[in-house]
């Protein structure tokens, strides 16, 4: 396909980057498909997904950017160095890249790469906080390079709903629902001994309310070898009971000093995921976020999210009866549902900011 005076953002299919870059834009059309290359084409921009290694690629993109603008999506992991030290080395004309931090892991500013040391890097977006790993601090390149570093917590949630597969699931609201839950709060309480989680989850766990699912050492087992598979099995736990507490990767850290880098996993979109009213025991600043989203959690029945909201969560469920937990469930149950709505609004929206920095257009 001969290309002139076009916008093209390229990424390989077989980096993760992928999964952001394809939920840009949702109104596209696929123009070209073959053994090479898939090319979509939108109202902004072209798509080139190109299906082979990064060798094969670079002088191809050399001549794109004589008569094109083009923009290279690549991951922040290790299998991307040979790609960056092309990417980075000079400066071409017309041609630019970015990273895409969107994993949901704790990330450093010298882990994979010193990301101080890349020359010509065009933006680095992130989903969750850049560490220095000497102090365990935000980065100064976070701090310092605000017009390059652009970080929104949502960036995981595209990561995992596609990722996980969520995006094979009907969308909007399903028709399926368990009728038959149990009067009780739905936990996974695995968590490493001494951790902050294990404390947290200490002064809910033993309450007669709680159904504490424990993964058994054949669970243990499978869940190692075969971790991915294992998230399947969340859809039927998160809607066994009227309630789900959900702890995050990431600790609400109320009684920690040290820095944490600030990101949402998986787990809470699984809890986005269900219509089953949600406790989401997370960083204040991920909730926060959330919130201003319009994502609706139990938090928001106890006041400010805080360890006083949680410690009045616990009193709740250890106090509460039959009737007034049912009370709640009743009046929760219909905003939980529209999570998933406003989740999946989000999933396939066009991402404006993103697009018009990935363009150069004025924001």
């Amino acid at each position: 396909m001969n290309f002139k005076n076009e916008k093209i953002i390229v990424c390989l299919t077989s980096d993760i980057s992928l999964y952001w870059v394809h939920q840009l834009e949702s109104n596209k059309e696929i123009c070209v498909s073959e053994n090479d290359f898939l090319i979509y084409k939108s109202k902004s921009c072209y798509y080139l997904y190109y299906q082979k290694d990064f060798n094969n690629l670079y002088h191809y993109l050399i001549q794109l950017a004589e008569k094109n603008y083009v923009h290279v999506i690549i991951t922040d992991f290790n299998q991307v160095d040979y790609m960056i030290e092309h990417l980075d080395n000079k400066k071409i004309n017309n041609l630019d890249y970015s990273i895409v931090n969107h994993m949901a892991e704790t990330m450093y500013d010298t882990e994979p790469r010193n990301i101080k040391n890349l020359k010509n890097i065009k933006y680095y977006f992130s989903c969750g906080d850049l560490l220095d790993k000497q102090t365990n601090q935000i980065s100064q390149f976070q701090l310092e390079q605000k017009d390059k570093f652009i970080i929104d917590y949502k960036y995981s949630l595209i990561y995992f709903y596609i990722k996980l597969g969520f995006n094979f699931f009907e969308r909007d609201n399903f028709e399926f629902d368990n009728t038959f839950r149990k009067n009780k709060l739905f936990v996974y309480s695995k968590s490493i001994i001494g951790s902050e989680r294990e404390m947290l989850l200490n002064e809910i766990t033993k309450s007669d309310r709680v159904y504490n699912k424990i993964l058994n050492e054949e669970d243990k087992f499978w869940n190692s070898i075969n971790y991915n598979k294992y998230h399947s099995s969340f859809y039927v736990d998160y809607m066994s009971c009227k309630m789900n507490l959900v702890t995050e990767t990431q600790p609400p850290s109320f009684n920690i000093e040290f820095g944490l880098s600030k990101f949402i996993s998986e787990k809470t979109l699984k809890a986005l995921m269900v219509s089953t009213p949600s406790y989401l025991l997370c960083q204040k600043e991920t909730y926060d976020s959330l919130k201003k989203c319009g994502f609706y959690f139990l938090n928001e029945e106890f006041g400010e999210y805080n360890l006083d909201n949680y410690k009045k969560f616990v009193t709740f469920i250890n106090d509460c009866n039959d009737f007034v937990f049912n009370q709640l469930f009743q009046r929760t149950f219909k905003k939980s549902k529209l999570n998933k709505i406003k989740l999946e609004q989000y999933i396939f929206s066009d991402k404006i900011k993103e697009i018009n920095l990935l363009l150069n257009k004025t924001i």
